[in-house]
C-alpha cells in the first residue's frame, strides 16, 4: 500500500507554518528549570486532585514560570520526556502545572486496558498534537510490548511530536503527518490562535494531505487496534463511519476515547453506541467505550471463519 502522504506544501491560500523555532531545537535538556523550580513543580504532583491542590498547582506552575516564557523540559510522565509549551497548548500546560488532573479518568481506563493485555498492545493516538497521549501509553505500558501509531497534520505540532518521541528514545511509535477524513485527498488546516491543540479544517489555512483512517492504520501495519484516542475537533463521525464500515472485524478497536463533553451526545458517539460500543467511563471532555463481550464475540468468531 501507498504510504501517506506528507503535508503537501505550497499553493495559494497558504499559512507559512515554520517547523519549530531554531532555537527550540536544541537537545532535550536546555530548557529545563532551575532545579529548586524544578522540585516545586514536581511537588505539585504529589498534592492529590482536589480542589485545594488544584489552586496550589495553579500557584505553582505561576512561581515557576515568572520571568520565564518556556518552552520546559520535563519528565512528562515516568521515563517519557518533553518540551512542553504551556503559554501556546493548553495540553502542554495542564501536563506542565498539575499532570494529575489532565485526562485522568481517561488516562487511568487506558492504563488499566493496556496492563490487562497478554499480548503486545497497538495504540493508536488520531489527533496526536505534541504525542501527550502516546507518551502517558508508553508509561504505562512500562515493558509491556506496545507499538503506537501518532496521526497528526500540523507541521508545527509533528515537529514537536517528533522532538518528544525522540527525547524519550519511542522507537516503537510511527508518526503520520495527515490529516483524516472520509477519503483520500487534500484539505487546509487552521489553528487556534490561543491552543496549538484546536486544529480544524477549513477554507483557507496550511494544505494538508487527507487519509481515511483504514488506510493509514493499513499502512502502520497494525493486525488488530487495541485502543483508539480520537480528537480531531468535529471530524470524528466522517471519519468512524467509513472506517467500521469497511475494517475487517479484527480492526474495530477494542477501547475508544472519544471526545464528548459530559452528558453530550454526539453523532460519532450515537455511532459506535450503535455498532455495540458500550459506555464505561464519563468524563469532563471525554467519554471512554468499549467493545461489548457479546459484540467482540462475534467478531472473533467471524474473523476465525474467514
Amino acid at each position: 500500500m501507498t504510504p501517506p502522504a506528507t503535508p503537501l506544501g505550497g499553493g495559494r491560500g497558504q499559512t507559512a507554518v515554520s517547523p519549530m523555532r531554531a532555537g527550540d531545537m536544541a537537545a532535550f535538556g536546555a530548557f529545563a528549570l532551575p532545579p529548586r523550580m524544578e522540585r516545586l513543580r514536581r511537588y505539585g504532583q504529589t498534592l492529590g486532585r482536589g480542589p485545594w491542590a488544584r489552586r496550589a498547582c495553579s500557584v505553582i506552575r505561576r512561581v515557576v514560570t515568572v520571568g520565564r516564557k518556556g518552552p520546559f523540559d520535563v519528565e512528562a510522565f515516568p521515563g517519557q520526556n518533553a518540551r512542553l509549551y504551556p503559554g501556546e497548548n493548553l495540553s502542554d500546560k495542564r501536563v506542565f502545572g498539575g499532570v494529575q488532573f489532565w485526562d485522568w479518568a481517561e488516562r487511568s481506563a487506558l492504563g488499566a486496558h493496556v496492563r490487562a493485555s497478554d499480548e503486545p498492545v497497538y495504540f493508536v493516538d488520531a489527533g496526536a498534537n505534541a504525542g501527550l497521549y502516546t507518551l502517558a501509553v508508553r508509561s504505562e505500558a512500562g515493558d509491556k510490548a506496545l507499538k503506537a501509531l501518532a496521526i497528526e497534520p500540523d507541521p508545527e505540532n509533528i515537529a514537536r511530536l517528533k522532538f518528544n518521541l525522540a527525547a524519550s528514545g519511542a522507537d516503537d511509535v510511527v508518526v503520520a503527518e495527515v490529516a483524516l477524513g472520509a477519503e483520500e485527498g487534500s484539505a487546509h488546516l487552521a489553528s487556534s490562535n490561543t491552543n496549538r491543540g484546536e486544529l480544524a479544517l477549513a477554507d483557507t489555512g496550511t494544505r494538508v494531505a487527507l487519509r481515511p483512517l483504514l488506510s493509514v492504520v493499513q499502512w502502520a501495519g497494525f493486525p488488530r487496534v487495541d485502543a483508539l484516542k480520537i480528537d480531531i475537533e468535529g471530524m470524528e463521525e466522517d471519519v468512524l463511519a467509513p472506517y467500521l464500515q469497511e475494517a475487517e472485524r479484527a480492526l474495530w478497536p477494542r477501547m475508544v476515547i472519544l471526545e464528548a463533553r459530559r452528558g453530550e451526545v454526539t453523532p460519532a458517539l450515537d455511532l459506535l453506541i450503535a455498532e455495540g460500543y458500550a459506555v464505561t467511563e464519563r468524563a469532563h471532555m471525554n467519554v471512554v467505550l468499549c467493545l461489548s463481550t457479546e459484540t467482540d464475540e462475534r467478531q472473533r468468531s467471524a474473523h476465525v471463519k474467514t
